[in-house]
């Protein structure tokens, strides 16, 4: 017998109430019992009880047996049927076989022989309701891991890319359009076409508006040959002078977020091996990242490249809210941002981070809350 957290239940259909009762005495102390003296009854206790098995007499007055198997089998076609023959029916019950009874016993019956049938009767039904939930069970979940899987394909083939690529196209953007506001403002506070005009000043803004708009052709033609065999060769180039076309590119942004930025660069060329985009980007990430963070406070960011021994640190610190200390593990995770409701996508440090160490350098973060954090990028120069 099947060991449940609740008792099998059987259900007997059977007109007499002495074989019926009979029947619920014997099974009573193994089974939930329930008894109906018709077969429309039994049809209804069916569906309130759902049953591990049906004991039913074929002849019955109104809607015989026969008539109930098949009523039966509409509503469970597994649910295993057992038919109670009377002497002489013995060609009734194998039509009853027939049509999908599981097992017939002729009357008077066996009291072994009914707990024999019973429960192997109850087993079975048992055990096929059990595939069944498992055979969906696993449909169910093939189904959902198909899903995750291509969903999980799609966002590296496609989706990681476009949003890096939305991202990096955003900083620049911003650049621009942080030098057209200023350029709006001068052109309106001079008066435009007049000879004292902005001219003086604007060749400056024009020339960032062009740097940035160069860059974001280079990121533009970066991701196009994305997933290409061939890879960009390293070249030296020297990054204290991308640095310091960073910080003259970021300026317009520090100036209309009321932040203060400072920069101390070495006069050294800093020669270091990479791809001059790969490194803007993220170094544009940390500087742009720091006066978004200093801008509530209208505080500073200061910026400084300087050559040690063997290697080039670029360090940024800004003053602003700092850090938490229990999200320090998850800031150069993708997609974990802190600038929630304040269009953080989550993917410039994690950009960041995998651009350094492509280039074989390191990343170090040391934040206070509420008073500030500092970045510090190391490259290895070359050797001259």
């Amino acid at each position: 017998m099947i060991r449940t957290a609740e008792q099998p239940k059987v259900l007997i259909i059977d007109d007499e109430m002495g074989p019926r009762e009979s029947l619920r005495m014997l099974l009573k102390p193994n089974y939930q019992v329930h008894t109906a003296d018709n077969v429309e009854l039994g049809l209804q206790l069916l569906q309130e009880n759902a049953p591990d098995a049906i004991v039913m007499d074929i002849r019955m007055p109104g809607t015989n047996g026969i008539d109930g198997l098949r009523k039966i089998r509409e509503i469970d076609p597994y649910l295993s049927v057992i038919m109670l023959t009377g002497f002489g029916a013995l060609e009734t019950a194998q039509e009853a076989l027939r049509l999908g009874a599981n097992d017939y016993i002729n009357k008077p019956f066996d009291a072994a022989k009914m707990r024999e049938v019973i429960s192997r009767n109850v087993e079975r039904t048992v055990a096929h309701r059990k595939s069944v939930e498992a055979a969906q069970e696993i449909k169910e979940l093939n189904q959902r891991l198909m899903g995750e899987l291509a969903q999980k394909e799609h966002l590296a083939s496609l989706g990681q890319a476009s949003a890096e690529f939305v991202h990096d196209l955003s900083n620049p953007l911003t650049i621009v359009w942080g030098y057209v506001q200023i350029l709006a403002k001068k052109l309106e506070q001079s008066g435009y076409g007049s000879s004292n005009g902005a001219g003086a000043s604007s060749p400056r803004e024009l020339n960032i508006i062009e740097q940035n708009v160069r860059l974001c052709r280079d990121l533009l033609t970066m991701w196009q040959s994305y997933g290409s065999t061939r890879g960009t060769r390293p070249t030296p180039l020297s990054i204290s002078q991308i640095v310091r076309e960073v910080v003259k590119s970021s300026g317009g942004m520090a100036v209309e977020s009321g932040v203060e930025l400072n920069c101390n660069i070495c006069e050294e060329e800093c020669t270091v091996l990479g791809e001059p985009t790969q490194l803007t980007r993220a170094i544009q990430n940390v500087i742009m990242n720091a006066i978004q963070a200093s801008a509530e406070k209208k505080g500073s960011v200061a910026v400084s490249c300087v050559a040690k021994d063997f290697y080039a640190d670029i360090r940024v610190e800004d003053t602003g809210y700092g850090i938490p200390a229990e999200q320090m593990s998850k800031i150069f995770e993708p997609y974990f941002t802190t600038k929630q409701g304040k269009n953080g996508t989550g993917l410039g440090l994690y950009i960041t981070k995998k651009v350094i160490e492509d280039h074989h350098g390191s990343i170090k973060v040391e934040s206070t809350p509420q008073v500030g954090t500092a970045f510090t990028l190391r490259l290895p120069l070359v050797a001259d």
